[in-house]
């Protein structure tokens, strides 16, 4: 491996504090990032190694009966919306027959449509028209639990003898006739739930309502396959896997020592990526890979370090192709350094393997009001955005985040009335309201009553408005995402991480094969930052984007404005 001969940079910020940007020597990782990103850009990749993934919540994307609820042709009305934003897939979540205890992450039936999202004919549909347009769909295959209402569980639970008991994880009491083990739900409380008839008690890491499924129980595992296969053959991509981590559990059944100031619950010893996961994850694998098309797992996963990260792609590349990086995600504030570290384990520490950055999701606060000051809230969505889509690998979208919907606000929800449409208020609700297509009645999300309330912000925050305005937020994503796709060093190129020791500035290069590239320069501080730079060995082209109009391609001095960001091309010397 050959170190990367990015130059030496020296940076001089507005207060007179130098700092010193290097590409990092060969010594600090083995082996050296650039060099490793370039041998993996140098082979012919699949698609979803450079993919920007759009995640539909389909509940609240595009209603198109006036029920209140989206649904499959609602999306599949979007998809000219999608292209034109530039997204490579879909991500949706799911649409399965539910109770909706937890809002389809309790699934009553893995191989069918809910009548509220439509049909399979819909799905099918859906398929068809997005694959014209060029864009992947994917199914989020909830692998951990069912629902208690599926089939497999009332057998399951209809007696000790029934031939799927052991479909699910079933065990005697305590000796004292409380529940097996101490342990807790991710959701709270015990993760036990007594059942009278048959004598047991039943698992579930999360909602009593969603008995875990036995993935030890090789008839469980046969039925999970032909559950991918069935979603495979009707059109689909790949899978977003949900709850992976906690396939099984230690079956010694170890009392928890430390139950409330240990581990994290789902970080428990016990409960999450025991060794026989990767196994499973390896056969899922292998169903996957059996189709056409390079088809992809997406998965959720439960980490504290770069090295858990690592071990969920599997020691030979052959569990999750794309395991997303909750260590970036979860950087709780606008902090350069603190991104920075992040973003350079990732490239170092991943053995060149795509990583997977993301922000939003609909278990996660919107970064427009996570990272929002309140006062500048569009300027920072610009620098999260463009830190994430101008990154190796694959980035993760999520519905509405490219206009700055805001989460709902507490007001917003506490007058919402309880209903068919909405069982129970749900912590994760404000992350969760109708898309804003526009400032009417409904917000262009529905003609009916929405399940969830509009936000009040969609009087001026919408696709309608920000489509005919080309300084806005839509028009800067688009513009990203077609310059991901067009410049060689962002699609394909090496990453180069470059150490700025400016706890307010994110520096660092992609640069292709030629040695050409792009300087990406990401302000994340509320005061200018004047940037004397000393020894780029080469030569500006131009601004290809900049937060501040007529920003010139200044290699040498260059200006961030507030929340700055400065996208600048260079040819190698």
């Amino acid at each position: 491996m050959r170190t990367p001969k990015i130059g030496k940079f020296a940076l001089t910020a507005a207060l007179g504090t130098v700092l010193t940007l290097n590409a990092f020597p060969a010594e600090a990782a083995k082996p050296a990032p650039a060099a490793q990103t370039e041998k993996a850009a140098a082979k012919a990749q699949p698609w979803w190694t450079h993919a920007v993934i759009y995640e539909i919540y389909p509940r609240s994307f595009q209603d198109s009966n006036g029920d209140g609820i989206g649904d499959l042709n609602g999306v599949t009305q979007r998809l000219d919306y999608l292209k034109e934003l530039g997204v490579d897939a879909i991500w949706l979540t799911p649409f399965f027959p539910s109770p909706n205890a937890d809002f389809g992450y309790d699934v009553s039936d893995y191989t069918a449509v809910a009548r509220e999202y439509g049909t399979m004919a819909d799905w099918d549909r859906l398929t068809s028209e997005a694959r014209k347009r060029g864009i992947r769909v994917m199914v989020d295959l909830v692998l951990n639990h069912s629902s208690d209402q599926h089939s497999w569980f009332k057998e399951s639970r209809s007696s000790r003898n029934n031939p799927k008991r052991d479909w699910y994880v079933w065990h005697d009491p305590a000796p004292n006739g409380g529940p097996p083990t101490n342990w807790e739900s991710i959701f709270g409380g015990s993760t036990w739930e007594y059942d009278k008839p048959t004598g047991q008690y039943y698992y579930h890491v999360f909602l009593k309502e969603q008995p875990d499924l036995n993935w030890a129980n090789p008839e469980l595992q046969k039925a999970m396959h032909d559950v991918a296969r069935f979603w495979l053959r009707h059109g689909a991509s790949g899978f977003r896997l949900d709850a992976t981590p906690y396939l099984f559990e230690d079956t010694n059944w170890p009392e928890d020592p430390d139950v409330k100031s240990g581990a994290p619950v789902g970080l428990k010893p016990y409960n999450s990526n025991l060794p026989a996961t990767r196994a499973a994850l390896r056969g899922l694998r292998k169903v996957v890979v059996s189709f056409p098309g390079d088809r992809v797992l997406l998965g959720e996963n439960a980490i504290s370090s770069i090295d858990d990260l690592r071990r969920v792609y599997g020691a030979k590349g052959d569990e999750i192709n794309l395991p997303m990086d909750f260590l970036y995600k979860d950087v709780a504030s606008l902090n350069a350094s603190a991104f920075k570290a992040r973003i350079d384990e990732a490239e170092m520490k991943l053995d060149g393997f795509p990583p997977v950055f993301h922000f939003s999701n609909h278990d996660t606060p919107r970064q427009w009001s996570r990272f929002g000051d309140g006062l500048h809230n569009d300027q920072i969505a610009r620098i999260t955005s463009a830190m994430t889509l101008t990154l190796r690998g694959t980035a993760l979208m999520y519905y509405g985040e490219e206009i700055g919907m805001p989460d709902l606000a507490p007001d917003e929800l506490r007058d919402i009335p309880l209903g068919a449409k909405r069982k129970v208020a749900d912590n994760r609700d404000p992350e969760r309201s109708p898309m804003q297509w526009s400032a009417g009645k409904g917000a262009g999300f529905t003609s009916g009553d929405p399940w969830l309330p509009v936000g009040r912000s969609a009087a001026t925050v919408n696709v309608a408005s920000q489509r005919v305005d080309q300084a806005s937020l839509l028009h800067w994503y688009a513009r990203l995402l077609q310059l991901r796709k067009t410049n060689k060093a962002l699609r394909d190129g090496a990453y180069v991480p470059l150490e700025s020791g400016n706890a307010q500035v994110v520096a660092y290069a992609r640069r292709d094969v030629d040695g050409n590239g792009v300087l990406v320069l990401l302000n994340m501080s509320n005061q200018d930052q004047t940037l004397a730079i000393e020894g780029f060995k080469a030569t500006a082209g131009a601004v290809l984007m900049s937060s501040l109009s007529g920003a010139a391609a200044d290699l040498r001095r260059p200006t961030l404005e507030p929340f700055g960001v400065r996208l600048v091309a260079f040819k190698g010397r």
